[in-house]
C-alpha cells in the first residue's frame, strides 16, 4: 500500500510564503548586481551574490539548516550595516578624505581641465537665443557673431545661417530662424542643465557659452593635461602642476589647482593627532573627560539603582508597583525630548533649577558646571534602567545565603557589602560593562545638552570642554570651519574603537574570574 504525503493548507501557504520572500531577493540580487559592476562598486555586487547565494542554500536546501534559517540573516545584515561601515572607517583614517578630495583622480583632473575655460577678447556679451534643431530637436545656440553673421552651434560646432532665413531685432538677437524652433523662456528655464553644459566648438580651440537666456561669450581653454608624463600645463604661462603627496596637483611654486582626489596617505593622520599640538592638547584633554564621564555616569547610574532596587524591595513596603511604575517615566520618555527640556530648565536666568533654588549657576556656560549639568542629566536619565536589572539582581538573590547570614549575626551593612554587593555585580557585570562602553559613544547626551560646549581654550576651535570622542570626531568631520575632514575624524573614531573594544574584552576577562572564583 502506498502512502502520499498530504500538505495541509498551512504547510502550502509557508512554502508560498517562502517562494515569494526568496524570490523577491533573487530578484533584487539580479537587478543590483549588474547595476553595482557598471558602477565599478565591485564589493558591494561580491557581498549581494555571496549573500544570495548562502540564503538560497539555507532555504532551498534538502538539508534542515534550522539553526541557520534564524542565524543567517542577522549576520548577513549585520556585515552589511556594522562590519563594513567599521572596516570602511578604519579604511578612510588612512586616507585624506577631506573637503576638496572626495573624489578620484580621474574626476578630479577631468574637473580641472573643464572648469579652466576663460574669457577670450573683451569679453563683450555674443547676442544669442536658445532654440532647438525642428528636425533633431538638438539644444542649438543661435549667435550673432562678430564680423561674421548669424551661426547656429550645438556641440558638434557651428553651422553659417543664410541671412533671408532668419529674423534679427535691433540689437542683433535671433528672433526667427528657418529650421529651427526658439524657445521660451520658461521653455529655456527648463533646459538650464543642458544649456549650462553645452559647449559649442570654435575657432583655435575656443568654446562659445551661454552667460544667460540671451548671450554668450567666448572662452578658451587655459590648462591642458598630458596623460603620458600625468602632468598639468599651463597653456599661456607654461608653467607645470605634478600629482603631490596629498592628492592635489601643485607646481613648483607651490600653487595647487582644486579639486584634489581621494589618495591613501599612511600614517599621516594619526601623525597629526599624536604630534600636532593643535590636535594633541585638546585631544588629551577630550580623552580624560571622556573616561571621566562614562566612568561616572555608570557609577552614579549603577548605586542610584540599586538603592533604589532595595529600597523598593523591602517586604513592608506598600504601593511598589506605584512607586516602580513612576521610576520608569524617565526612562520610557524619547532622549532627544528630556534633552532639550534639561536644556531648558539649566537656562542661567529663566531655568527652573536656578529661580526654585534661588540661585545664578551658570550650568551651560562654565565648563566644570557644564560637566555637572550632564552628570546630573544622566544620572537622572539612566537611573532608571539600572533600577530595573538591580531589581531583577535584588530578587533572583538565594534566599537561603540571606537567612544564613542573618543567623550567623550578620549586620545590614555586612549583608549588603559582603553579600548582595558581590553577588548583585557578578550578575550585571556584563551589562556594566556593555553600559561603560556605550557611555563611551553617548553622543546624543553631549551634543543635544551642551554641543560639547563651552569653548576649550587653546584649541583652535576644535574642541569644547564637554566633547568626549565621538562629539569631537563629529566636530573634525562637519565644524572645523575648513570643511569636512573625514579622514581625520575617521581617525579619531578609529582610536575610540581600539579604545572601547580594550576595556570590553578587559571588562569581560574580569567577568569570567570573577565567575570562577565564585
Amino acid at each position: 500500500m502506498k502512502i502520499f504525503s498530504v500538505k495541509t493548507p498551512s504547510k502550502t501557504f509557508g512554502l508560498l510564503l517562502k517562494l515569494a520572500a526568496m524570490g523577491s531577493i533573487n530578484g533584487f540580487a539580479l537587478w543590483a548586481i549588474p547595476l553595482l559592476l557598471r558602477n565599478h562598486t565591485y564589493g558591494f555586487a561580491a557581498y549581494f551574490i555571496f549573500a544570495t547565494f548562502v540564503l538560497d542554500v539555507v532555504y532551498f536546501s534538502r538539508r534542515k539548516f534550522i539553526p541557520a534559517k534564524y542565524i543567517a540573516p542577522g549576520v548577513l545584515l549585520l556585515m552589511l550595516f556594522s562590519v563594513y561601515p567599521s572596516i570602511y572607517t578604519g579604511y578612510v583614517a588612512f586616507t585624506n578624505y577631506s573637503t576638496g578630495h572626495i573624489i578620484d583622480k580621474k574626476t578630479a583632473v577631468s574637473e580641472i581641465v573643464a572648469n579652466s575655460y576663460q574669457s577670450l577678447g573683451d569679453a563683450t556679451p555674443i547676442p544669442m537665443t536658445v532654440a532647438k534643431d525642428a528636425a533633431s530637436g538638438e539644444l542649438t545656440l543661435l549667435l550673432t557673431l562678430p564680423q561674421v553673421g548669424p551661426e547656429a552651434g550645438n556641440a558638434k560646432g557651428l553651422t553659417p545661417l543664410a541671412a533671408d532665413s532668419v529674423t534679427q531685432d535691433s540689437k542683433g538677437v535671433i528672433t526667427a530662424a528657418k529650421g529651427y524652433t526658439i524657445l521660451t523662456s520658461d521653455q529655456a528655464n527648463n533646459e538650464t542643465d543642458a544649456l549650462t553644459a553645452l559647449k559649442v566648438p570654435g575657432p583655435n580651440g575656443s568654446v562659445y557659452v551661454a552667460n544667460d537666456l540671451q548671450s554668450a561669450q567666448q572662452e578658451v581653454q587655459s590648462l591642458k593635461y598630458d596623460a603620458a608624463t600625468d602632468t598639468i600645463t599651463d597653456i599661456q604661462s607654461g608653467a607645470t602642476y605634478k600629482p603631490d603627496s596629498n592628492g592635489e596637483m601643485k607646481s613648483a611654486a607651490g600653487t595647487i589647482l582644486q579639486p584634489g582626489w581621494t589618495q591613501v596617505v599612511g600614517w599621516r593622520n594619526f601623525s597629526y593627532v599624536i604630534h600636532d599640538k593643535n590636535f594633541r592638547q585638546p585631544l588629551f584633554q577630550v580623552l580624560w573627560w571622556t573616561f571621566a564621564f562614562a566612568i561616572l555616569v555608570v557609577t552614579t547610574t549603577f548605586f542610584a539603582g540599586l538603592a533604589l532596587g532595595l529600597a523598593l524591595n523591602h517586604p513592608k513596603l506598600r504601593a511598589k508597583k506605584l512607586y516602580r511604575s513612576l521610576l520608569i517615566i524617565p526612562y520610557a520618555m524619547p532622549g532627544v525630548l528630556a534633552a532639550l527640556v534639561w536644556v531648558g530648565m539649566y537656562n542661567q536666568d529663566t531655568g527652573v533649577i536656578n529661580r526654585m533654588f534661588g540661585i545664578h549657576v551658570p550650568w551651560l556656560t562654565s565648563p566644570w558646571w557644564a560637566k555637572a549639568a550632564i552628570l546630573l542629566q544622566q544620572l537622572w536619565a539612566g537611573s532608571p534602567y539600572m533600577f530595573l536589572i538591580a531589581t531583577g539582581a535584588i530578587q533572583a538573590l538565594p534566599s537561603e545565603v540571606l537567612e544564613a547570614a542573618s543567623v550567623d549575626g550578620a549586620s545590614p551593612r555586612q549583608v549588603f557589602t559582603k553579600i548582595k554587593l558581590p553577588l548583585v555585580l557578578l550578575t550585571l557585570s556584563p551589562l556594566l560593562i556593555a553600559s561603560l562602553a556605550y557611555n563611551f559613544s553617548n553622543f546624543n547626551a553631549i551634543y543635544l545638552l551642551t554641543g560639547g560646549g563651552p569653548l576649550m581654550q587653546n584649541s583652535g576651535g576644535l574642541a569644547g570642554s564637554t566633547d568626549i570622542l565621538i562629539s569631537y570626531t563629529y566636530k573634525l568631520a562637519f565644524s572645523t570651519g575648513e570643511g569636512a575632514n573625514y579622514g581625520l575624524a575617521s581617525t579619531v573614531s578609529f582610536l575610540n574603537f581600539i579604545l572601547v573594544a580594550s576595556l570590553s574584552m578587559y571588562g569581560f576577562s574580569k567577568s569570567r574570574t570573577m565567575e570562577n572564583m565564585n
